[in-house]
């Protein structure tokens, strides 16, 4: 009898999207990292205007609305941090160096320079860096699949 062998090819996977996914969410954590949320501040300075107004039933609260903004998006930028720092403390500890080197540790590195300054030679790097990428994504839920 011949081997018989399963295949599951019920979804395939966008390499090229998912990638861009994933380091597109890599790179917003860092950003998130390195810069502060400069908060919204609400204007007290009362405005004349000499349009009529008419009765709508809604109530406005320009200040509440800043602070709950300004209060929402630094929870969102911490959790996104996390989130990503959690997914990277999962990984193996290779992928784990290749990715703080080449996202966090340094602005603006090339593959090349990350590969170089952990000593990889670059097929080494590209390969773990895939294997790491694509980890990311199942963790992140950042997969994209062809249609």
């Amino acid at each position: 009898m011949g081997a018989f062998q399963l295949t599951l090819d019920i979804y395939k996977v966008d390499e090229e999207a998912t990638k861009e996914a994933v380091e597109k969410y890599l790179l917003q954590a860092r950003e998130y990292k390195i810069t502060e949320f400069i908060p919204i501040e609400p204007n007290m300075t009362a405005a004349y205007s000499d349009m009529p107004r008419s009765y709508t039933g809604l109530t406005s609260n320009h200040t509440c609305d800043i602070a709950i903004h300004n209060i929402d998006e630094q929870e969102r930028r911490r959790k996104h941090v996390e989130r990503v720092d959690k997914a990277i403390n999962r990984l193996p500890q290779r992928q784990q160096t290749l990715i703080r080197a080449r996202y966090f540790e340094n602005e603006d590195m090339w593959d090349y320079e990350a590969a170089e300054q952990i000593g990889y030679s670059d097929r080494h790097y590209r390969r773990i860096k895939t294997l790491a990428i694509y980890r990311l994504a199942m963790m992140l839920g950042l997969m994209v699949f062809k249609e």
